[in-house]
């Protein structure tokens, strides 16, 4: 099983609050073994924008190559936006959505 994380915490707060958000994206190594130009996509959101998540919980599963592979969150938060929604492609590097820490 190919395994993916989130990664990429933001430059700087996600609002005047302070609350820091981070990035979802296919962990690099996930596309590895990839060919290049080779696109995944989202094959479903199992959580909405604003659910709370915990650590670890899967949010996603992205299909990569006919493979489905999960996509958790990195840490404890709220999903504050779905960025590529479920039946879109993207290519590696892409934010799929946007957790702000709690």
């Amino acid at each position: 099983m190919v395994q993916v994380s989130t990664g990429g915490e933001a430059a700087g707060p996600a609002d005047g609050m302070g609350k820091v958000m981070s990035s979802i994206v296919l962990d690099p190594e996930s596309w590895e073994s990839v060919e290049a130009g080779t696109e995944a996509y989202i094959e479903q959101w199992l959580v909405a924008e604003g659910d709370h998540v915990h650590a670890g919980q899967v949010l996603a599963r992205a299909n990569l190559l006919h493979t489905l592979v999960d996509v958790p969150s990195a840490h404890a938060g709220v999903l504050e936006e779905i960025v590529v929604a479920a039946g879109e492609k993207f290519a590696p590097g892409t934010v799929l959505g946007r957790v702000i820490a709690t």
